[in-house]
């Protein structure tokens, strides 16, 4: 907890720090602007450079701060999304060798639990952490060992979501950074014409070039970023659906023991119901 504390506080002061240097900063640019000479008008234009870097750089060290801060989110997204895509095909959800050894042991008529539980013993993958939990209450009555499994479910898709909730965070909050660049892009732009007048174009298109440079680069990172969250939520939702599928065969095999154990314990109440009955009959002959 200490840990997760010390980095929001972190983030905490990277954002106050990106907010306000810029409005710091802003009066050294008005008084820069005000005190510059006058350029000669007929000199020739210099083409300009349209390259993605030359306009990350044009924004000046206000728009580099919310670059920096964009281009961190956006280092994020694709290291989270090269994981998940990585850890989140078949093989590793739902690998075919356990379904097919679990489908040979579920056809034979003489499986136990045992073989059920070797299986998962094979295999490191949600499917085999689901059925270990229904094994461990084989016995039981079916709704019981059907709720363990639904349990278990429900906390390997909570985990396979948690991993993929960082691109969600991303794509929610990189629109807002994008924003408070265009917001403090904006303030520049009005105190610069506020003080140097209406007469300095340049340094008010330049605020304006910074607000519009920021809102673009954060939809460029959240778009990105919420289409892979739904891309691997919607395969993790399938995975499980095939799992369900699954171990919907196993039942069957749990139903088997649930009858044994109840018999095994049905066997002693009748001997001891057996001999109760034989000794009420000696009784009555003596």
């Amino acid at each position: 907890m200490s840990s997760w504390n010390s980095r929001v506080l972190m983030a905490s002061t990277c954002v106050m720090l990106v907010v306000f240097l810029p409005l710091l900063a802003a009066d050294e640019v008005v008084d820069v602007a005000v005190a510059a000479p006058a350029t000669d008008v007929s000199a020739e234009p210099v083409p300009a450079d349209d390259s993605i870097l030359s306009l990350m750089l044009d924004t000046g060290l206000t728009g580099l701060l919310f670059m920096g801060a964009l281009g961190l989110f956006s280092l994020v997204s694709a290291t989270v999304a090269i994981e998940r895509l990585v850890n989140t095909r078949r093989s590793c959800i739902v690998p075919a060798d356990l379904v097919n050894e679990l489908k040979r042991v579920v056809d034979s008529d003489r499986s136990t639990p045992a073989d059920l539980q070797a299986i998962c013993d094979r295999h490191n993958a949600p499917v085999a952490t689901i059925l270990t939990a229904g094994v461990q209450r084989a016995g039981r009555s079916l709704p019981e060992v059907e709720k363990a499994m639904e349990d278990a479910a429900v906390r390997e898709m909570g985990a396979l979501r948690s991993r993929v909730r960082p691109l969600a965070v991303a794509g929610s909050v990189a629109p807002l950074i994008g924003l408070l660049g265009t917001v403090v892009g904006m303030i520049i732009a009005f105190k610069t014409a506020s003080q140097a007048g209406l007469g300095k174009g340049e340094m008010l298109a330049q605020g304006i070039y910074m607000a519009l440079v920021t809102t673009a680069a954060g939809l460029s990172i959240a778009i990105p970023s919420l289409l892979c969250a739904a891309f691997f939520n919607g395969k993790i939702e399938q995975f499980f659906r095939d799992i369900d599928v699954a171990l919907m065969s196993t039942f069957p095999c749990f139903a088997r023991v649930e009858k044994r154990v109840a018999s095994a314990s049905r066997a002693p109440e009748e001997d001891d119901k057996g001999g109760a009955r034989t000794q009420d009959r000696l009784v009555d002959v003596s």
